[in-house]
């Protein structure tokens, strides 16, 4: 038997939190579309191996900005796959975030 890649998929908090604003928060569009180089950004990963969905939340370090998207790198490991690893490069824009640390300065 041939084993699948694992893929996986960034989840819109924003959606979410539109969907269930009562017990879903996230923080104000303003502090999503504002992340900085060595901020700390909480994503929802939807995670697939074979015909099984994983949704794991991992935080991703910002590495780089520009003006749509963020570029950064996962800070922790999920728990349902060693194909995934701390280090790892993610794309990400301001609707994934659900949570967010900020580097102290």
């Amino acid at each position: 038997m041939i084993a699948m890649p694992v893929t996986y998929t960034l989840d819109n908090g924003a959606e979410i939190h539109r969907e269930f604003p009562g017990t879903f928060q996230i923080p104000p569009q303003t502090d999503r579309e504002s992340l900085r180089p060595g901020d700390l950004a909480k994503l929802i990963f939807r995670i697939e191996i074979d015909d099984e969905a994983h949704v794991e939340r991992m935080w991703v370090q910002v590495r780089d900005v520009t003006p749509e998207i963020y570029f950064g790198v996962l800070d922790n490991d999920p728990y349902c796959t060693e194909e995934i690893r701390s280090g790892m490069r993610v794309e990400f824009c301001a609707d994934h975030v659900i949570q967010i640390e900020r580097e102290v300065a």
